[in-house]
């Protein structure tokens, strides 16, 4: 169980305050603090850990072969060292039509084996990811459809389910209730 806390980030620069300020300190904007909630989910064991893990040589490490799960589709296992690795993360991208949402639910289809796999979608209906699929003649009932947009709720669907493959369709229309911050500048 996390401990909240709340801070004051400036909207021009991300410059933090534990109190609000009418003018900011580091780039003198006036009315730009907004207040932030902050969650503390840091758990003394894991902070421990994380302490106590040093650095090693690359040469102590031993070099084993990583089972990989073929997407179905040669180039893609080829661009991806021969297929998906467990515990992995791949980003897909490109501009929008080019087919990106077909690809993935291609794959979906074609992983085979044990587990489901989870299609979120933030930017789509399952009506409309239910035509893709039959124009597609995909046809299959390892695929589950998931319409969210809170990453929380996704995170819960993926404890509960344990599916193989999750797909997250897109990245960017994710949110966390936790994480209220804007998106800072550079």
């Amino acid at each position: 169980m996390g401990k909240n806390k709340t801070i004051f980030v400036c909207s021009e620069c991300g410059n933090e305050s534990t109190k609000w300020l009418g003018k900011c300190p580091a780039c003198n904007s006036w009315n730009t603090f907004y207040e932030q909630k902050v969650v503390d989910t840091k758990s003394t064991n894991r902070s421990k850990e994380m302490r106590s893990n040093k650095p090693q040589t690359l040469n102590s490490y031993e070099a084993k072969e990583t089972i990989r799960t073929s997407t179905g589709f040669a180039e893609l296992d080829r661009v991806l060292g021969g297929g998906l690795v467990k515990g992995s993360l791949v980003l897909l991208g490109g501009e929008p039509g080019i087919g990106k949402s077909t690809l993935i639910l291609q794959i979906c289809d074609k992983i085979k084996g044990d587990g489901k796999v989870l299609y979120v979608s933030g930017e789509e209906s399952a009506e409309q990811i239910k035509m893709r699929a039959d124009r597609l003649g995909i046809n299959n009932d390892d695929i589950l459809f998931l319409g969210e947009t809170d990453i929380d709720v996704v995170n819960q669907a993926i404890i509960d389910i344990n599916p193989k493959l999750v797909i997250i369709d897109s990245i960017q229309t994710m949110y966390s209730e936790e994480i209220t911050a804007a998106a800072r500048k550079c």
